[in-house]
């Protein structure tokens, strides 16, 4: 048996290892990092000021940008919402647990925690605000990790019908139903505000359809149209980025909680959303670089840079990574994501990620979402079937992916495509769905907050 020598560096480097670790986990609650994660529904690239859009006031989105990091290729591998949430609170490839497509109702792996159980499990209380839509019937955000879920209010009738966006607050007054979680979040912090917490809100806005957006949201945009409708529906998820930003600086949390900002796929065409400067979105053009690249911003002042644009290629798995190294915590090893804050202070060089790909070909799914793609550098190569010839474009001179230039670099399409059958091979069987459900159903109705089993006892 052979045992390192006390004064070789092998040593010295495990055991400052050893220490960061020790240090981390004994890290007093008061110095714990709190954490919100706001996922947007069909927010596209182009629709928010930050990200050049004229139309559409957003200053609350945009203040979080000034005072922290604005992504320029942030991705989503796993479109659209479904799959893409799953990849999100899992930290991984939907594929890696069966997910190449919509495949609602598929289960999220139980041998693995999500990303609400790791960091419930290291000493954060945990919240869900809004939508879904992640993972079986049985597994509903109190079954995964969520110590505390905002209860769904009842929805205003009108004409017989469930108005989808007003509800009926605990007064008996109708509020615009974002309104309403953003109320939700404000009370949260108030009640968590001496604890560190985890605070995941995925807004129902700015999913289709809009058309009840009403005059006092769609009158501040300059949107004609249709497009109003949906520039209302994002005004007031940037009202609700205010009052986040307001609670946390009345409790003197604001630079002791890390706020990511993100949506979970490109915009909606059918809304008139917007993914310029990029082709594509949700609905028509799902092969289009503006289905899969969306907006991300990172803030936690002191900690994150303020100000500064980062621009080689992320992934939404990479906010689990990110997140458990703000805490002090060891990365699962099922992630596959990587912390990126070094990246942003400039710690590390590189890319975080060389590669990144898609494969979306569920069977039975949408026929326009089938994508398989790759993505390294300035090139982005992709088809639609396995039977199609590929197609490179260089995004950096074409970012409307107008001139397929595959039978010019056959070097490169070699590489990518090569690259890709190689990671497929790593990859798990398609999944089998038990039954098929619609996740959101599993979060309880009613006002207030349903509580873990655990946290009931206590």
């Amino acid at each position: 048996m052979s045992f390192m020598k006390p004064t070789s560096l092998p040593f010295f480097l495990a055991l400052i290892a050893m220490a960061e670790a020790f240090l981390a986990y004994a890290l007093p609650a008061a110095e714990k990092p709190n954490i919100v994660l706001i996922y947007i529904d069909d927010l596209g690239y182009g629709d928010i000021g930050c990200y050049d859009c004229k139309d559409i006031p957003t200053p609350n989105v945009d203040r979080l940008a000034k005072e922290g990091v604005r992504f320029t290729a942030s991705y989503i591998t796993n479109p659209p919402c479904c799959p893409s949430r799953c990849a999100l609170m899992m930290g991984q490839y939907g594929q890696r647990f069966g997910k190449y497509g919509m495949s609602r109702g598929l289960p999220i792996p139980e041998d693995r925690p999500t990303l609400a159980k790791f960091m419930a499990d290291n000493g954060y209380v945990t919240g869900q605000i809004g939508k879904w839509d992640i993972g079986s019937k049985n597994q509903g955000p109190l079954q995964v990790g969520f110590t505390e879920v905002a209860q769904k209010p009842p929805k205003k009738k009108a004409g017989g019908k469930n108005s989808k966006y007003f509800c009926i607050n605990e007064a008996g007054q109708t509020q615009w139903l974002t309104d309403y979680d953003g109320d939700n979040m404000v009370e949260f912090i108030k009640r968590h505000k001496n604890n560190p917490f985890f605070l995941y809100w995925s807004p129902e806005a700015v999913h289709s359809s809009n058309q009840e957006a009403p005059p006092s949201l769609t009158k501040r945009t300059r949107a004609k149209g249709k497009r109003s409708k949906l520039a209302g529906a994002i005004v007031s998820v940037d009202d609700q980025v205010g009052k986040l930003l307001k609670a946390l600086q009345q409790h003197g949390l604001r630079e002791n909680t890390l706020v990511i900002f993100s949506s979970d796929n490109g915009a909606n065409s059918g809304e008139n959303g917007s993914s310029a400067p990029y082709r594509g979105g949700k609905g028509q053009g799902t092969q289009q670089e503006g289905w899969v690249r969306v907006p991300t911003i990172f803030s936690m002042p002191g900690v994150v840079p303020q100000g500064k644009n980062y621009h080689k290629q992320i992934a939404n798995f990479d906010f689990y990574s990110t997140i458990a190294s703000a805490a002090g915590l060891t990365i699962p090893k099922h992630c596959d994501g990587v912390d990126l804050i070094p990246y942003l202070n400039g710690r590390k060089n590189g890319e975080p990620h060389e590669y990144l790909f898609w494969l979306n070909n569920e069977p039975g799914d949408a026929v326009r979402r089938h994508l398989i793609a790759v993505r390294w550098q300035d090139w982005r190569l992709y088809r639609k079937y396995d039977k199609d010839p590929w197609q490179l474009f260089n995004l950096k001179a074409d970012p409307r992916e107008e001139k397929n230039v595959a039978a010019r670099n056959p070097g490169i399409v070699k590489q990518l495509s090569d690259k890709h059958a190689a990671w497929v091979k790593t990859l798990s069987p398609l999944g089998k769905i038990p039954e098929k459900v619609r996740s959101d159903t599993r979060i309880p109705s009613g006002h207030g907050w349903s509580f873990a089993r655990q946290r009931a006892r206590e």
